[in-house]
């Protein structure tokens, strides 16, 4: 589908790993591949306390960021996007995949015209000027720019492996070609590419050990960097409602049957009507019932959508395919408690029982088991709801995730990082 990005070239708390560039000295950036990086890093000890300082360089880092905007990525993005370019010496790039009007589009090449034109996007940002380092999210736009990653340090920043993704393709829609010429030439462009990077940077361990396990990047090269949420914009409402009835849930998912949505209203149906309202908020053509309200057409973050967060009791996302949730964490964000399925990097997100539940995927027993605990005791919920909130405060503030990336950029480029003082 035309601007529809490739997402596949195939297909805890910044724990185990994520600082292992901070320590004293040089760290050799020798690997398995012949194609090492081209920088070593330094970094200090003193730093390594509190990574996340103000960069100490005496002239500003020149960094390319070349960012994919599709949705789950681009609330990604959005969030940090406002303190990447706040910082002097940035270029961002918007890796769209379209351009309206455009001769590519209007040629009958189907998604290899969306290909083509994230490349030209990529290729015409990178040729600009010679920058200190590069950043990508995610890798796929780095994959046909391999010189680029030989020559300038470069961090890839990304929610999920091909290999990963593969293994959800049938959720996702996506085709994969098994073990043919194509699947072999791939997963090597891809394994060179992570190879040739600096760094390979995950949302969440589970993205970050693949890396590691499947592509045989070196654990000393990987980190994990979660992404936020801006918290001036995903606040706790001043009460929770104002007005009495009965509670609400609310969820969120643009893929209404691999979010887990048809799972979620057919429990609704059979113990909740009557007892709860639904808000479903999804991009999918689902009809209201009593009971239920659908809402089409909300984009991120808009005041609409923060509104149903304010006004509901509890966010539930049964999801059976998904590699993080950024929708997770803006409930979060909100006060919500949480009733999500524990699949991915979902469980570095969500404390179990104390800022919600982690539920099988498909399994409508154990969602009604969680949902008759946050139906049957609205203040564990509120209670859940503020543990969460700090739980954002803590791991998922985008202001913290921009400050970690430039960091780890400094460190790539050579330069050191100063503790906050």
């Amino acid at each position: 589908m035309a601007g529809q990005s490739p997402r596949s070239a195939e297909g805890g708390f910044f724990r185990s790993n994520a600082w292992k560039y901070y320590q004293d000295g040089a760290m050799p950036l020798s690997g398995p591949e012949a194609s090492a990086p081209p920088a070593t890093l330094r970094i200090t000890s003193e730093a390594a306390a509190t990574a996340g300082g103000p960069l100490s360089q005496a002239t500003p880092l020149s960094v390319c960021f070349l960012v994919e905007r599709q949705v789950g990525i681009g609330s990604a993005a959005r969030a940090i996007e406002p303190h990447i370019r706040a910082r002097p010496g940035v270029t961002w790039v918007d890796i769209t995949y379209w351009k309206g009007g455009g001769l590519i589009e209007r040629l009958p090449l189907g998604r290899a015209g969306a290909v083509v034109r994230g490349f030209l996007q990529a290729r015409g940002a990178l040729r600009r000027a010679q920058f200190d380092a590069l950043f990508f999210l995610t890798h796929n736009p780095a994959v046909f720019h391999q010189r680029y990653l030989q020559r300038t340090p470069t961090l890839l920043w990304t929610d999920v492996t091909p290999l990963q993704l593969d293994a959800q393709a049938h959720l996702y829609g996506h085709a994969t070609t098994g073990a043919s010429t194509a699947q072999t030439v791939k997963h090597g462009l891809v394994r060179r590419t992570f190879h040739r990077a600096a760094m390979c940077i995950g949302w969440s361990e589970w993205a970050r050990a693949s890396f590691s396990r499947d592509y045989g990047v070196p654990d000393s090269r990987t980190a994990v960097v979660a992404p936020g949420v801006d918290l001036s914009e995903w606040t706790l409402p001043s009460s929770r409602r104002a007005y009495g009835g009965p509670p609400r849930l609310l969820f969120v998912g643009g893929d209404f049957v691999r979010k887990g949505g048809d799972l979620l209203l057919d429990v609704f149906r059979a113990h909740f009507r009557g007892r709860c309202e639904l808000d479903l908020v999804t991009r999918d053509a689902v009809p209201g019932e009593p009971g239920v309200r659908v809402h089409r057409g909300l984009t991120t973050g808009s005041p609409q959508l923060r509104q149903l967060y304010a006004d509901a009791d509890a966010f539930v996302l049964p999801t059976r395919g998904d590699c993080f949730s950024i929708a997770t964490i803006e409930a979060m964000a909100t006060g919500l408690p949480v009733v999500v399925s524990g699949i991915a990097g979902i469980p570095e997100i969500v404390a179990p029982q104390k800022s919600g539940y982690l539920v099988a995927p498909g399994d409508g027993a154990s969602l009604r088991t969680a949902l008759e605990a946050v139906v049957a005791d609205p203040a564990h919920g509120r209670a859940m709801g503020v543990y969460g909130r700090e739980l954002v405060e803590r791991h998922f503030d985008s202001s913290k995730t921009a400050a970690r990336i430039m960091d780890l950029l400094a460190v790539a480029a050579g330069r050191q990082v100063r503790a906050a003082s």
